[in-house]
């Protein structure tokens, strides 16, 4: 190609997109542009990366100028976000730690710690004989047998209907109660539940007799990890001093400004950043935020060996992962034998737009080669 174009080329991609990066390789850069270009309806990628055995610590961003995304803060480096089901680790982290502490028995019925008023959507939802069995092991689980709200196609035309909407746990708990139908009997299966880790995010505020927001930071150790961006939407207040929250997209609506209530109560409710993320991720799983016991707790997969405790487990280009996804295109994965971290996000409800098999696969490519010296 001419080197006459080569200005031309890049002055058009600067003004279609904006690309903001500390310290990653030009690969990882040239993945994200990449996969942005072939999706201009997709405000964004924001990622993270920590390897300490390869030498790499960066944060990345890019974020298109398109005119339907310029209402909204875009995705920066530091931009933070919602993170939806990223949360549940957040939530499991919690319980276990409650158990560390020996003030939840895991398998014992969830009914010994729910509030009162809570009871009565449950043993609706699943009857009272089959809701005096569901422990808070089967919750982390998602071995219930409780249904799941949120992927109701009712529930989200709910949202969409009347997105200002302040919904509160015991709304919340009555809508499923009254529409997600069980998906079985407890502990036979495992079947993805939002309901669950609501019913979840009760137990540990009536242990702790606070709200989840103050609960989960003190028991996860937040205010221990180095996460600056990361805070509770509604339910604390929004730090000073960091970026507004990016633009976040259901298809073809911005849900930005959506009230948060609706993805709050311990299945989400979280908005942190990529940075944050990896900074968290580092420490549960270098050990520092759960002993030993509990860590393997929170490996335990059920029957499937799908899920741990708030724990996907995945596989990357061959190699195994721990992490979780969120509903907006996030991710957090942590893998053990690259000691690798990357967090990010997409910002937009549809299908991936980031490949972690391409980003793992390119990652053990141009950074895990042997260097032979002669």
């Amino acid at each position: 190609m001419s080197s006459f174009y080569l200005p031309v080329l890049l002055a058009l991609f600067l003004t279609i997109y904006g690309v903001d990066s500390q310290a990653c390789p030009p690969w990882v850069t040239s993945l994200i542009t990449d996969a942005l270009a072939q999706r201009p309806d997709f405000p964004g990628i924001q990622l993270a990366i920590s390897s300490p055995r390869y030498g790499i610590e960066c944060k990345t961003s890019i974020h298109s100028n398109a005119t339907e995304f310029a209402e909204e803060p875009p995705l920066l480096v530091d931009t933070p976000w919602r993170i939806a089901s990223i949360t549940k680790t957040f939530t499991a982290v919690a319980a276990l730690r409650l158990f560390e502490q020996k003030r939840l028995d895991l398998h014992a019925p969830i009914v010994n710690y729910l509030p009162q008023w809570a009871i009565p959507y449950l043993d609706q939802e699943q009857g009272v004989s089959n809701a005096s069995k569901i422990t808070s092991w089967m919750l982390l689980h998602h071995t219930s047998g409780l249904g799941d709200f949120a992927s109701d196609p009712r529930w989200r035309e709910a949202i969409v209907a009347d997105p200002q909407y302040r919904w509160s746990q015991q709304a919340v708990l009555n809508w499923s109660a009254t529409y997600a139908a069980p998906v079985g009997i407890p502990g036979a299966k495992y079947f993805y539940s939002d309901t669950g880790y609501t019913y979840l995010g009760l137990v540990i505020e009536h242990i702790t007799q606070t709200g989840i927001a103050a609960a989960v930071r003190k028991l996860t150790r937040l205010d221990e990890s180095c996460m600056p961006f990361t805070y509770w939407e509604i339910l604390e207040r929004t730090p000073q001093k960091i970026p507004p929250r990016a633009g976040q997209y259901y298809q073809s609506l911005d849900s930005t400004q959506w009230d948060a209530s609706f993805d709050l109560y311990g299945a989400g409710g979280l908005v942190s950043n990529s940075l944050d993320l990896n900074h968290f991720a580092k420490a549960l799983h270098g050990g520092q935020v759960l002993g030993k016991a509990a860590m393997e707790l929170m490996y335990t997969t059920e029957s499937s060996g799908t899920y741990g405790c708030g724990l996907v487990n995945m596989s990357y280009a061959g190699h195994q992962a721990w992490g979780h996804t969120g509903f907006w295109g996030a991710w957090s994965e942590h893998i053990p034998s690259l000691d690798l971290t990357v967090s990010g996000t997409q910002n937009q409800a549809t299908v991936p737009l980031f490949d972690l098999n391409q980003f793992v696969q390119k990652f053990v490519q141009e950074e895990c080669s042997p260097i032979y010296l002669e």
